[in-house]
């Protein structure tokens, strides 16, 4: 693929000679096989294991989860902070397919999303396919057989902790998530505190709080919900202000003064659909606030006002210009948007303090400012953020040809990640990534990309899921990582049963990447916005879909056949026989779910400026 322009730095896996040379240990256990394995117990995973179910009445398939729960982000483990909740309507943030028409709240909070989200997993019979804290160290495609080999690991502190197993499937898929993995402290002398020191998406429930010295690294999204909450027990309270972000009011649903409009909801399926369809045009309206045209200039303007107005009136003017953002600093929809509910009327209270000044290092009872200012602290919170490049790592996953998945990506952006329709990857058949490059929306809900992808993989993978025979034991154990030389001896003695495959062209892959490239350079995040949304190895914005979300939607459940290659489909066909008509029809002959054809010369792959420093 094309190379960056950006610095090139070292691989981030060893090359594949030498890592194809040494599988993991655990591929010596026994095989066990089944058609589908999903990596990833929360939202993603659970829609991919239901899906499988209804659509293609799939039912020999596991998920692993590296966590003792369901629900990923809302499980018990995870996002556990006080007030902890969501930024998306509840009628949108819920599966198409299993709506709940009883939330307590328009913005729900974890505990009613997890219960929702476990519910969805016990109806549809997902509880027993799980696999719960288990670790995947290794996933690797064998090209003889067809088949992907994982290798995985019990964790935890139960008799089966260290236990090792070997699985083989026809169908890989990857839903760890792009939020999975805490940032590190990244300050000097953290690891000297003496006091509690954890991550907001780790919450240590044991610590208490009451009349302790706090000090919170961070204020966005997470710190702005539990920030009142522990400004009610502490002693003091200090934030670290690392950045400057747009606060908003919480709304509410304007149709429940309607009267009589919740029963309607919850009676009547038409009024369910058109609520939910309402919420999402709307939603969906919001994505003009990243367009660098004259109607997104016109829509940031609002915000900027709105948002402006709702701080100057609930924050102590002395914090003003630590808070309020300008356009220069920190453009609208640079960020997602903060809804606030408490959080900057609690910077009211005497003993709240926002700090300017950067945490330079952290001692055994304070943290230390660059201008040597010693902060007194009992307890530090870390509200840093998530590592998005780690996520789902170190999990490595080896290709056709005995690639690793990050040194897939060294090819072309300097380590930054790549894929085709935020799910697929050019040289590594069979499997589909959920929530992968490009794929996270700042103005929609991520349940509704998850289903997007989950139907364009289902569509893609139907072949391979239907037709593939089932493979016998002796095909298992003698197609393992590290055998291939025994394994192709005995293939000149016997006919392999080999079952259909699918895998995307390296050139679509790399005219997809340039047409990203094109988008975003039309949108705010090309400006320098900085945040999660850039590839700290390539500088490339590899977060965000650079489109609508119903073209999103549309490219989803048209594949564009011309870009994938399959093997196996009886008569050499190129196109699976169970596609619909309308689905061939529409992609060859209309053109839906193409991408435009970018011109490299004028869109080369570029890294974007630094971000300005708010």
């Amino acid at each position: 693929m094309a190379p960056s322009s950006a610095p090139k730095k070292e691989p981030l896996a060893p090359a594949s000679s030498e890592a194809s040379a040494t599988p993991h240990a655990a591929f010596n256990e026994t095989p066990e096989y089944h058609r589908c394995i999903i990596v990833g117990a929360g939202i993603s995973g659970i829609a991919m294991g239901v899906q499988l179910q209804r659509k293609l009445n799939v039912s020999d398939f596991i998920v692993i989860e590296k966590t003792d729960s369901v629900a990923g982000t809302w499980s018990a483990s995870q996002n556990n902070y006080p007030q902890a909740g969501c930024d998306v309507p509840a009628p949108l943030y819920s599966f198409s397919f299993r709506q709940k028409t009883d939330w307590s709240r328009f913005f729900p909070k974890q505990a009613e999303l997890r219960d929702y989200f476990n519910l969805v997993a016990a109806e549809f019979g997902l509880l027993e396919r799980m696999r719960l804290q288990m670790v995947v160290h290794e996933a690797r495609f064998d090209a003889k057989t067809k088949l992907w080999h994982l290798a995985t690991e019990d964790i935890g502190s139960g008799p089966q902790a260290g236990k090792q197993h070997h699985y083989v499937c026809n169908l890989f898929v990857s839903a760890v998530g792009g939020l999975s993995t805490p940032k590190e402290p990244g300050i000097d002398g953290w690891k000297d505190f003496k006091g509690p020191l954890f991550h907001s998406a780790r919450w240590d429930q044991s610590v208490s709080l009451k009349d302790k010295n706090v000090v919170v690294v961070g204020n966005g999204c997470s710190a702005t919900q539990f920030m009142p909450v522990v400004a009610k027990e502490a002693k003091s309270l200090t934030q670290a202000v690392r950045s400057k972000h747009w606060y908003a009011p919480i709304p509410h649903n304007p149709m429940d003064k309607l009267p009589g409009w919740r029963w309607l909801v919850s009676h009547v399926p038409f009024f369910m659909w058109f609520q939910r369809f309402i919420i999402w045009c709307v939603m969906e309206s919001h994505f003009t606030i990243t367009l660098l045209n004259p109607l997104g200039n016109l829509f940031r303007w609002v915000w900027e006002r709105n948002c402006t107005n709702h701080a100057r009136k609930l924050a102590p003017k002395k914090y003003w210009d630590a808070l309020i953002p300008t356009q220069k600093e920190v453009m609208v929809g640079c960020k997602r948007r903060i809804l606030d509910e408490d959080y900057l009327k609690c910077l009211n209270e005497d003993h709240v303090n926002l700090e300017r000044s950067k945490i330079a290092r952290i001692e055994s009872d304070a943290a230390v400012t660059a201008d040597g200012r010693r902060l007194p602290a009992d307890v530090i919170i870390m509200a840093n953020g998530f590592a998005t490049n780690r996520a789902g790592f170190p999990m490595r996953v080896y290709g056709a040809k005995g690639q690793e998945i990050r040194e897939h990506w060294s090819q072309f952006g300097a380590g930054g990640p790549v894929n085709y329709r935020a799910t697929l990857m050019a040289g590594f058949p069979n499997y589909g990534n959920l929530n992968g490059p490009n794929s996270a929306t700042g103005h929609q809900s991520l349940i509704a990309t998850s289903e997007s992808q989950v139907l364009y993989l289902l569509e893609v993978a139907k072949p391979v899921l239907i037709d593939s025979p089932t493979p016998d034991e002796a095909t298992l154990r003698l197609h393992l990582p590290g055998k291939q030389g025994e394994a192709d001896k005995a293939t000149e003695a016997q006919q392999l049963k080999v079952g259909p495959s699918f895998d995307v062209k390296e050139q679509a892959e790399e005219d997809e990447q340039y047409w990203v490239n094109k988008a975003m350079n039309q949108l705010v995040f090309s400006t320098g916005c900085g945040a999660w949304y850039q590839d700290e190895n390539s500088g490339r914005i590899t977060a965000m879909y650079p489109d609508w979300q119903w073209r999103f939607y549309i490219r989803s459940i048209w594949p564009n056949w011309a870009d994938l290659v399959y093997t196996g489909l009886p008569g050499n066909a190129q196109i699976p026989a169970s596609t619909p008509w309308w689905k061939v029809y529409g992609n060859k002959v209309l053109g839906l779910g193409t991408v435009p054809k970018v011109d490299k010369t004028k869109y080369p792959i570029k890294t974007p400026p630094k971000p300005t420093k708010a």
